[in-house]
């Protein structure tokens, strides 16, 4: 995409003090059409009744955020408990911060990564992605560490490293273990993409010793290089660097506390060698889950959760001047991101929150979308659809709406008329379809993804057989097409086991006869009436800051889908169309169903060419649901 001078403006775009729209502002508030206001109307949000219990040090914490800067946008819930954008939350940052000063205590403002490939403002176009990394960086964070999506594409490291260079996050944007190929006078060099490590004093003299880490990925692009935790925990600038006591460490890093790998073990346990006492601070991300947990009594790590949905917030005293090498008092915080809990929790009102950086941002974010034009409504949703609430085959489920509507509808093949079967892979859907307005922005939140559509000639009752046998052995046992699917489908199998987990103890409890209150957190201060999240994470005391009812989660799910199969005999030859993404599934399950068969690639030819399934929903939205 080309950049339009409205573009090029947001990319460059200064903190100046004028209105904006209101944070938390309305979808298609920028739309002329009137009728918008209809979907408008803001729900009632609990409102929070503990307050923060604030430390000597304090830290608020985002992880993958992936574009979704603007908040949650729609009325069904548990959306509405997300509805603050990135404007909203850095007003919060701001007053919380202010907080901090008059307290005398510090507070620090830390990322873990993944800020590409999920809304449409960062999955429009790489310079749709550019523009809203350039209104990210207007609230000024204390550490960041880069994520594995900004890996997948060479320009998009290369410009993180390029920011650096100009000094955009003033040395606090950490990359101890990633680095880019670049050109220096003249030749190809391999540097870190950007700063190894800082070390800084807090607004109240402490002094802290700072890394930023990914985990062992290695399904980067070309000219990109992570090397292991295991082996960073043993390079000699890294032992350098922590060889000197600073009053805490802080580690920020996209991968997990506990669960998927153990790669903090390698840094903390490095650390602990040298400095058995010396607080130590993480804070991850990748698995898009709350959690928590402790190392020893002097440490804590937090992962705070996905899409906006969730600002972290942990407190933590220090060693005083007598320090007895006993426990430090830890606290953390799960806050739902939206204008209700962040006035709570700062004391003010829609008067007094906003502040003139945060209208600024929000006012940022309504003119690049304005710009995308990824506001304009394709039509309207009659209902929600749920990509994870309903069983595969249930009306309202968002992949029986793809399988049995959508893809039949809107997948044309001049070419081909006959009779067919498509087959896709379930993993191209990321989220749910939400009753009024459905614009581009919608269509790329469900579907971020490229995928085309091949065909090859089969019997009908084979092409039948071959789907029940992918979904038999499932995708993941079957040998993924590249590396980069292996991570996200453990990272999305994380993240459904733990809300699956929540919906089975929530229906186990009712069927014992438990209350809501007792469902929730033993005996919460308010009794839960809204669907979110239910933390269990191994940290002491509830960390949920709103209690909630669980979202039903299904857990009879299918990796892949199909559509219904023609009226025609079961030997006849009908055009079989397959995902390109599901392709490597579809001919191991040839083969496994037909052991003789001789089918591969090279036997399937483009089908609908130019049609990706990140373009399907608005075709059909338009068509159906306008």
């Amino acid at each position: 995409m080309a950049l339009t001078p409205a573009l090029a403006l947001v990319l460059t775009l200064p903190l100046l003090a004028g209105a904006a729209p209101g944070p938390g502002a309305a979808r298609h508030a920028l739309d002329a059409d009137g009728d918008a206001a209809a979907w408008r109307s803001p729900p009632v949000l609990p409102v929070p009744t503990r307050p923060l219990p604030w430390g000597d040090v304090n830290f608020l914490a985002t992880s993958d955020t992936h574009g979704w800067l603007r908040g949650h946008q729609h009325n069904t819930w548990p959306e509405p408990n997300y509805s603050g954008d990135f404007g909203t939350f850095a007003s919060f940052a701001e007053h919380m911060r202010a907080q901090a000063d008059e307290r005398g205590v510090d507070l620090l403002l830390v990322d873990a990564g993944d800020h590409h490939d999920g809304s449409g403002l960062v999955s429009t176009s790489p310079a749709s992605a550019v523009a809203a990394d350039n209104i990210f960086a207007q609230l000024t964070y204390d550490v960041l560490a880069i994520g594995n999506h900004e890996l997948y594409k060479y320009e998009s490291a290369l410009d993180v490293y390029e920011h650096n260079q100009k000094g955009r996050w003033a040395g606090r944007y950490l990359t101890s273990n990633v680095n880019i190929t670049v050109e220096e006078r003249g030749r190809a060099v391999s540097v870190p993409v950007a700063e190894r490590f800082a070390k800084f004093e807090t607004r109240q003299g402490r002094r802290v010793t700072a890394f930023g880490v990914l985990f062992d990925f290695k399904a980067h692009d070309r000219n990109l290089t992570v090397q292991a935790p295991t082996k960073l925990a043993r390079e000699a600038w890294f032992l350098d660097a922590i060889a000197e006591a600073p009053d805490f460490f802080l580690l920020v890093g996209h991968m997990p506390g506990r669960g998927l790998t153990s790669e903090w073990s390698p840094l903390f346990d490095a650390i602990r060698a040298l400095h058995p006492t010396v607080p130590v601070f993480v804070f991850g991300g990748h698995t898009h889950v709350r959690d928590c947990v402790q190392y020893d009594d002097r440490s804590i790590a937090l992962v705070p959760g996905r899409y906006l949905e969730t600002i972290g917030f942990v407190s933590s005293s220090l060693p005083g001047a007598e320090d007895d090498g006993g426990a430090l008092d830890m606290n953390r915080r799960y806050l739902d991101a939206n204008d209700v809990t962040y006035q709570y929790h700062t004391g003010t009102d829609e008067d007094t929150f906003h502040t003139p950086v945060g209208r600024n941002i929000s006012s940022a974010l309504a003119q690049l979308a304005q710009e995308l034009q990824i506001d304009i409504p394709f039509g309207t949703v009659p209902h929600d659809y749920f990509l994870a609430r309903h069983p595969y085959g249930h009306p309202r489920s968002v992949l029986t709406l793809i399988a049995e509507k959508i893809l039949p509808e809107v997948l044309e093949d001049q070419k081909r008329r006959g009779p067919r079967i498509i087959i896709g892979n379930a993993g191209t859907l990321r989220f749910d379809v939400f009753k009024g307005p459905f614009d581009r922005n919608d269509e790329l939140t469900v579907s971020p993804f490229t995928s085309a559509f091949l065909y090859t000639r089969l019997p009908a009752f084979l092409a039948t057989e071959v789907f029940a046998e992918m979904n038999r052995a499932g995708a993941s046992k079957l040998l993924p097409t590249t590396a980069r699917e292996d991570v996200e489908a453990r990272a999305t199998r994380i993240y459904n086991d733990w809300l699956a987990d929540q919906w089975d103890e929530h229906v186990a409890a009712t069927l014992l006869g438990a209350d809501d209150d007792a469902l929730a957190f033993g005996s919460p201060d308010k009794k839960p009436h809204t669907l979110g999240y239910v933390t269990r994470d191994a940290c002491k005391g509830r960390g949920d800051d709103i209690p909630h009812i669980p979202v039903p989660f299904s857990r009879d799910q299918v990796d892949f889908i199909m559509s219904p199969p023609p009226d025609a005999p079961d030997d006849e030859v009908v055009d079989v169309v397959v995902m390109d993404f599901a392709m490597d599934d579809f001919l191991t399950a040839v083969h496994t169903v037909d052991p003789t068969s001789k089918l591969t690639l090279d036997d399937f030819e483009p089908y609908a060419e130019g049609t990706l399934v990140n373009a399907v929903f608005g075709k059909y939205a338009s068509r159906e649901w306008e």
